[in-house]
């Protein structure tokens, strides 16, 4: 159920002085509230962890590029986007440690 059925069958509930099922669905509310904020909590971190990966395998391409075209006159471009590329992994890893590691 959403949350718009979760506050309709409130009215309802309000409106047939249902107090019990009242309190039951608040509580469901609140709860789903919770669950919704882990939930994105947890998709944030896969996306994070997903993008880590994918500069990886890029970066690999890269320096396989650097390493069988050596005459290239592309090899100041690549080494620019491995420098790009590993300074957001960087800030990405940094993100990740902050959603594991609480300093406070």
């Amino acid at each position: 159920m959403s949350v718009d059925d979760y506050l309709d069958l409130l009215n309802y509930a309000k409106t047939i002085n249902d107090g019990q099922w009242q309190a039951e669905l608040i509580e469901s509310l609140k709860n789903f509230e919770v669950v919704t904020e882990a939930q994105n909590r947890e998709a944030n971190i896969k996306e994070l962890w997903t993008r880590f990966d994918d500069i990886n395998v890029i970066l690999l391409g890269l320096f396989d590029k650097l390493k069988d075209n050596e005459e290239s006159e592309e090899r100041y471009r690549w080494k620019e986007q491995i420098w790009e590329l590993k300074m957001e992994r960087i800030i990405i890893a940094k993100k990740i440690q902050d959603r594991y590691i609480k300093i406070s």
